[in-house]
């Protein structure tokens, strides 16, 4: 399998653009991604003002990765929430942070020990720090697909995933820069747009690996959620039923918490 990144960029800038909806998935992202840029750019003019000030730096920095780790759960919400856009849900804009609230110390532990790693091996070599931050880019993804695994398991599936894909990956995200960098200079206010974009993207991005790992055995249905529908809840019109009457696989199964309720408000 090729991962055509132009044209899942394509097919992203087309979904987002249909009835506007990169207008509604924007707002409802905005407030996380006005502090996430703020903290980039608190950080940033500390360097550039306190060349002398070096504590005064380091509790900057420190402040603002701290911050940035209370945040994860929302990110992982976030990426939960343009793929069930993705496949049709309609998820109500409250339903991205009642997510990120009734599943905050899951997420928190998955990212932050996740994040860890991958500073670690930074510090160790740049170079594998990288890579290790590529075999890991789908665990937010996964995590909020089937919240039952544990951090390991998520890395281990989300190394899976992207054996052989890391580079198309890089190059995705340098595909991005010049609209980050659009989001710098206004401040944020062009993530309206740019948000839906990039994240509607890579949401692509993993549901197309996450097929491949599917096909060709990479992974198992029940590591990203699916469970099988027993036989007897089947009807003739069952949309898990194939031509041989055989048992297929449902849709990622969420557990029950408030913001299910919002889906389709």
């Amino acid at each position: 399998m090729e991962l055509n990144i132009t044209a899942i960029k394509k097919e992203a800038r087309q979904f987002i653009d249909t009835d506007r909806k990169w207008l509604t998935m924007g707002l409802a992202c905005l407030p996380i991604t006005l502090i996430t840029t703020a903290l980039e750019g608190g950080s940033q003019v500390a360097q550039r003002f306190s060349d002398n000030e070096g504590g005064f730096q380091f509790s900057i920095s420190f402040g603002g990765g701290f911050i940035s780790w209370l945040l994860i759960p929302f990110m992982v919400a976030i990426a939960g929430y343009f793929l069930n856009h993705l496949r049709g849900a309609n998820p109500h804009w409250k339903s991205l942070y009642h997510e990120g609230i009734d599943r905050y110390g899951k997420y928190i532990v998955v990212g932050i020990i996740t994040d860890l790693i991958i500073a670690l091996w930074t510090l160790l070599l740049i170079i594998p720090g990288i890579i290790k931050s590529y075999e890991y880019y789908f665990v937010n993804y996964i995590i909020h697909d089937n919240p039952n695994l544990d951090h390991k398991q998520a890395r281990d599936l989300s190394k899976r995933m992207t054996n052989g894909f890391k580079s198309d990956l890089f190059i995705l995200d340098l595909s991005f820069f010049f609209w980050y960098l659009l989001v710098a200079v206004t401040f944020g206010i062009a993530s309206v747009y740019v948000a839906p974009y990039t994240n509607c993207t890579k949401a692509m991005c993993y549901e197309n690996l996450k097929h491949n790992a599917l096909v060709n055995g990479l992974a198992r249905p029940e590591e990203f959620g699916i469970y099988p529908v027993p036989q007897e809840n089947f009807d003739n019109n069952s949309p898990f039923v194939n031509d041989n009457n055989t048992v297929e696989y449902s849709e990622p199964v969420v557990e029950e918490t408030n913001f299910d309720n919002d889906i389709n408000e």
